[in-house]
């Protein structure tokens, strides 16, 4: 089985807009600033037609920054919201077949805790990787994306590889 290492991008609003949205207040003065607080409004948003569900994700350190699974939601986008830092591993489309993904566009990028980032449709991912002993990633969708409208691959029977990530 081939070991395809992706070694992991710093993730900019120029490199990851192809793939979708960071969602940070960093660099944009908020909104509203007062003693109590700071508030940044629409930071991102996500259109879809219709309720929207926020789910968590559960992933462990223990099993490293290996990636073996991509799947693809071609109709709705996705926000990750992690509760610790991780990373993520994304690919578009294919232009020829967007039922597969472009390999020649992985990449793996870190999301920090307290930032966030929505996936653009059609953008292959899988569960974030962690390196802390476990990581809640809340997770933003349409409310029926799990049964309408998901499509994976397990790398390693389809393609015969999976991937690593190198910090």
């Amino acid at each position: 089985m081939e070991k395809r290492i992706i070694n992991c991008t710093e993730l900019t609003e120029s490199n990851f807009a192809a793939y979708g949205t960071i969602i940070s207040g960093e660099g944009r003065a908020p909104d509203a600033d007062v003693a109590e607080l700071k508030f940044w409004n629409k930071l991102g948003v996500m259109v879809h037609g219709g309720n929207t569900s926020i789910s968590i994700v559960q992933t462990y350190g223990r099993n490293g920054l290996v990636e073996e699974t991509l799947e693809q939601h071609s109709t709705t986008g996705e926000a990750l919201l992690p509760t610790e830092d991780i990373f993520i591993v994304i690919a578009l489309p294919d232009a020829n077949d967007s039922k597969r993904p472009d390999f020649d566009t992985i990449k793996a990028f870190p999301v920090k805790k307290g930032s966030a980032v929505i996936l653009n449709p059609g953008v292959w991912h899988h569960a974030p990787l962690t390196q802390a002993e476990t990581a809640n990633t809340f997770v933003a969708f349409y409310e029926n994306t799990p049964t309408e409208d998901f499509f994976a691959y397990e790398l390693k029977d389809e393609f015969g590889f999976y991937y690593e990530v190198e910090l």
